[in-house]
């Protein structure tokens, strides 16, 4: 068992876009913090290199680690050149919310219906499509959600044979959340009709003119030409009548059935099926499954709805998802985020994604933004830093030796406090300038920040659970969250010289 995401439709990207759309997937998997490892072995040591996900055109990437969760889940990739992503076991937190995303962009980009879905439920929430709209300056409005009969219908003849048919929960799934009052209108009636039936129609129910007042009239001449139809081919009758074209509708040997054609021109194919297999206590979409490639397409509706509600509707659906910022996406407080916090903890803040945590993806934009507190830290270390230069001035060591010395920190740092590995671009810059003083210095102030937060970075100890279901206040404890943001600033050379001047 697990939690398993994916997308329900055929992931269908034009060949003239594929780049497009794998320049939108990486952006995605890499400030989501998807990354992949390299592996080291020196000095009887093992340790793991963070690479963060590079696409290159026509290229495949596979991962399975993330940065903000700490955690890895089985690997999923992407392939560039067939456009075609792919996942297995997800998690439930900032791996699963990424990978979710990247299938919500399939579902912006998708022509034909197709949904990101979890664990088999389709995803309503629109907060997917507003951190892709920020992430990429799109403007993905979720439109696609209000084609209501077409998502439904693909959904439902896609299990027909092997699912329970679809509930009202199950059509509710493909509307946003938040935007379900502007959901209404004939595709949603039937629907509705289809799953519940139609037995609260009736005369002195309806309104006259209105859609459902239709739709009863409808039920009542299929209900008289099955009393006058005795045969058993009067099914067959219906299904041939839903196949004919608008003229031939109109006229039929049995008056009975006439009436019913009157009313196709002006209703939808799947009315009449639907009465009929309510009547006839059949499956409507085992019979639509049948018959819905062949049906007529040429009835004439009257306009039930007033233009100044249905401009106002077409507004609502097609207006762009409000941007999301990376951290308000990547917050975490379901069920387990602070599940079972040591009373060591208790009083402090509960953790939270911020900026503060993503200084590797600092561009100088307000994509992150570094906090008053933070800022007064790094000024700090900066000034630590230079105390440090000035005190190793006449210190000498080998490459070999500086090597060693920052290879056995990083494992130490790892092994007590869990999961803090370098990046791996920074990792060779500090290898290929050993013979620099500034990077000997923030190596030695590595240590210090390490050395001083041991007392309290301890407390990394009580993650007895796993890591998945662990509080986020243990896992992220503001000792260990030091370790990984100084690691940060030194793997992001423009911050770091903003900061360190080097």
């Amino acid at each position: 068992m697990g939690t398993f995401g994916g997308y329900t439709g055929g992931m269908h990207i034009p060949d003239e876009k594929k780049d497009e759309f794998a320049g939108q997937v990486a952006k995605i998997l890499n400030y989501g913090g998807m990354m992949q490892f390299e592996k080291i072995s020196m000095y009887g040591h093992d340790m793991a290199l963070l690479k963060p996900i590079e696409l290159y055109p026509g290229g495949k990437v596979y991962f399975h680690f993330n940065y903000f969760e700490d955690d890895v889940w089985e690997t999923a990739g992407f392939d560039a050149a067939d456009g075609y992503f792919h996942s297995e076991k997800i998690g439930g937190r900032e791996f699963c919310d990424v990978v979710t995303a990247v299938y919500f962009l399939y579902e912006a980009w998708d022509e034909e219906p197709g949904f990101a879905e979890i664990n088999g439920d389709i995803i309503d929430d629109c907060c997917y499509i507003g951190w892709i709209n920020h992430l990429l300056g799109t403007r993905f409005s979720m439109k696609k959600r209000f084609r209501i009969w077409d998502n439904a219908e693909a959904y439902a003849l896609g299990r027909a044979e092997d699912y329970e048919e679809p509930t009202a929960g199950d059509v509710m799934q493909f509307i946003p959340d938040g935007m379900r009052y502007a959901a209404g209108g004939a595709e949603f009636s039937d629907l509705m009709y289809i799953i519940h039936g139609t037995e609260s129609l009736s005369e002195d129910v309806v309104e006259p003119g209105t859609y459902p007042a239709d739709v009863y009239g409808c039920k009542k001449a299929l209900e008289v030409f099955f009393e006058t139809t005795q045969s058993e081919d009067a099914v067959r009758q219906v299904l041939e009548l839903v196949r004919k074209n608008r003229h031939e509708r109109k006229k039929s040997e049995s008056a009975a059935l006439t009436e019913v054609g009157k009313f196709s021109c002006m209703l939808p194919a799947r009315v009449i099926v639907y009465l009929m297999a309510e009547l006839k206590k059949q499956s409507f979409w085992k019979l639509w499954k049948e018959v819905h490639e062949t049906v007529y397409h040429d009835e004439i509706m009257k306009e039930y709805a007033s233009q100044r509600l249905k401009e106002e509707r077409k507004r609502l659906f097609e207006a762009p998802v409000p941007p999301v910022r990376t951290s308000e996406f990547l917050r975490q407080d379901g069920y387990f985020a602070f599940f079972d916090t040591p009373e060591e903890l208790k009083g402090r803040p509960d953790y939270y994604i911020s900026d503060d945590d993503r200084l590797y993806w600092w561009d100088g934009t307000d994509e992150v933004v570094i906090s008053r507190e933070l800022d007064e830290w790094l000024r700090e270390l900066a000034l630590q830093h230079k105390q440090i230069l000035k005190n190793m001035a006449q210190e000498s060591g080998t490459a070999d030796e500086f090597f060693k010395e920052f290879l056995m920190l990083l494992v130490e740092i790892d092994q007590y406090y869990k999961r803090i590995y370098p990046f791996q671009s920074m990792f060779y810059e500090f290898i290929q300038n050993s013979d620099k003083a500034e990077y000997r210095a923030a190596v030695k102030l590595l240590k210090k920040i390490a050395d001083e937060n041991r007392k309290e970075g301890k407390i990394i100890e009580k993650a007895k659970y796993s890591w998945d279901i662990t509080s986020q206040n243990v896992i992220h404890n503001a000792e260990r969250l030091k370790l990984k943001r100084y690691l940060s600033i030194m793997a992001n050379r423009k911050l770091r010289e903003q900061y360190f001047e080097f």
